[in-house]
């Protein structure tokens, strides 16, 4: 049956051992307290071990410490890590060594060698400081024979051709140096590029080079005049006359001035009388009455006979008759307002609004933004005037309330599609040189009012890229002509390479790409 024992936070190794006698003949779990460091070794844990040996106990440890964890495994003590595992029968400890007889201690020690043995005659071969000492003698001695003389020889020509060879080698590969001076060249490009910026778009589509783009809009007033094209004759004196008025009665008639008379063929002509009349009694009596027409113009010189109609009260007493034309009636050409000067005055606030438009629009873009002019677009909302048709003035004023309407464009999303146009037109093995890019837009843009498609024409250098250890690679162990047309074939170069041997005798560049030195001088 195992038993517990818990050991005292405050014991000692040595504690621990002299319970051991206690315990004799029997099964005991050792429950070491946390942070208990007495047996974290092996040396420790193996004199436990010995103790408990000669003792004739068996016992385990509780624990959790890694140390004395692995210590008690390597001498084969059991160990776990609670206490309802450590007591059950089924552990055993094992020795690892042979048993101590604490009595004979010498018994279980190993078998002495052949040399150390009492019974054995010194004749069995021991080692000694003579024998170690002879062997040591007799190395030496064949060190020390003379070599022959055609080895000495051998060794000199050896050494001599290997230490030539060096320096042949050295000479020939590290020795030769050489710097190359390239400069690349510039080829110039150019492509008209077609975009199409659209209302609404989320995103720019570099495939299809589409980009997104803004509505703005801005209303805009424009008031102005313009003199008016039209002309008319306008009445300016009236007509004069005299008429006769002939008594139908018996009484007499008394006329006022002011009495109305009028020609009955045509459009009627009306006059009326300048002053007050009195018609005799008696039925065709006469009275002569001076007359003026109601309307200035020349319509009212009518002829003789032509005014025979009375109107009014008196039309059924009296009969009227001019004996004599009418005159004096007169008419100018004067200026009058015409559909024509509608027009024209629209056209003109409309183009006057117009050449404001961009400006207008142009104040509502935000950074980064810019706004083609194809884009803009005008749009009439209302129109006034001061006078009507046909009515006389010299000039015709108005005002224009019209709408703007333009798309604003991301410069950013248009330069992304401008860049990856012109980069797929570099070849494969060159590379763009991106401060050379020009823009320039084409005129002739097609606009409506969702959408603006331009035409950029986008220009551009290019130039193929120059590696150093690609140009060693390309040159190294040439001859000079041979490595300036592997360069100028292989790279786009402005003029011939610059190559310089060091020392000037070598016809050809150092086989050690080391030894190459590559200078690549850009340009401005």
């Amino acid at each position: 049956m195992t038993e517990l024992y818990e050991v005292s936070a405050t014991a000692g190794l040595d504690a621990v051992r002299r319970s051991l006698g206690q315990w004799r003949g029997k099964r005991v779990a050792l429950l070491l307290p946390e942070g208990w460091l007495e047996l974290d070794n092996v040396a420790r844990m193996r004199l436990l071990q010995r103790q408990a040996v000669v003792q004739q106990v068996e016992f385990a440890l509780v624990t959790r410490n890694a140390a004395t964890v692995d210590a008690a495994k390597a001498v084969g003590v059991p160990v776990f890590a609670n206490a309802e595992q450590a007591a059950s029968d089924r552990w055993r400890m094992n020795l690892g060594l042979p048993p101590v007889d604490p009595r004979h201690p010498e018994r279980s020690l190993p078998e002495p060698p052949p040399w150390r043995r009492q019974d054995e005659v010194s004749r069995i071969a021991r080692p000694t400081h003579h024998q170690a000492r002879q062997e040591r003698i007799r190395k030496g001695m064949n060190y020390m024979r003379p070599t022959p003389a055609w080895a000495r020889w051998l060794g000199i020509f050896l050494l001599g051709s290997m230490i030539v060879a060096l320096l042949g080698a050295f000479t020939y590969f590290v020795l030769p140096a050489a710097t190359i001076t390239a400069r690349p060249g510039r080829v110039p490009m150019q492509i008209d590029l077609s975009m199409n910026a659209v209302a609404g778009l989320d995103a720019p589509n570099i495939d299809a080079r589409e980009l997104p783009a803004r509505v703005v809009r801005a209303d805009l007033v424009a008031e102005g005049a313009v003199p008016t094209s039209g002309t008319a004759q306008k009445p300016t004196e009236k007509a004069l006359g005299e008429v006769v008025f002939s008594n139908l009665g018996s009484t007499p008639v008394n006329i006022p001035a002011g009495t109305s008379v009028s020609t009955s063929t045509g459009t009627p002509v009306e006059f009326r009388t300048t002053r007050d009349a009195l018609l005799e009694s008696g039925v065709g009596t006469r009275v002569a009455v001076p007359v003026e027409a109601l309307e200035p113009g020349t319509a009212a010189n009518v002829r003789a006979n032509t005014i025979n109609t009375v109107n009014g009260p008196l039309r059924f007493r009296v009969r009227v008759n001019n004996a004599a034309g009418t005159f004096g009636g007169g008419s100018a050409l004067v200026p009058v307002v015409t559909q024509a000067d509608r027009d024209q005055l629209v056209a003109v606030l409309q183009e006057r609004a117009e050449a404001d438009a961009y400006n207008a629009l142009s104040g509502q873009l935000e950074p980064g933004e810019w706004l083609p002019p194809e884009s803009v677009q005008t749009f009439v909302v209302a129109t006034s005037y001061d006078q009507y048709n046909d009515e006389e003035a010299a000039e015709l004023r108005g005002t224009v309330r019209m709408l703007a309407q333009g798309l604003a464009v991301t410069e950013a999303d248009a330069n992304d599609i401008i860049l990856t146009a012109i980069e797929d037109e570099v070849p494969a093995n060159a590379r763009l040189i991106a401060d050379s890019v020009r823009v320039q837009r084409q005129p002739g843009s097609e606009a409506s009012a969702s959408s603006v498609v331009f035409t950029m024409t986008v220009g551009a250098d290019y130039t193929t890229p120059i590696d150093a250890d690609e140009v060693r690679a390309v040159v190294a162990g040439l001859t000079l002509e041979d490595a300036v047309r592997a360069l100028q074939e292989r790279w786009l170069l402005t003029g011939a390479p610059e190559i310089y041997l060091d020392p000037a005798w070598q016809s050809t560049l150092p086989l050690i790409d080391s030894r190459i030195q590559v200078r690549v001088e850009y340009g401005q």
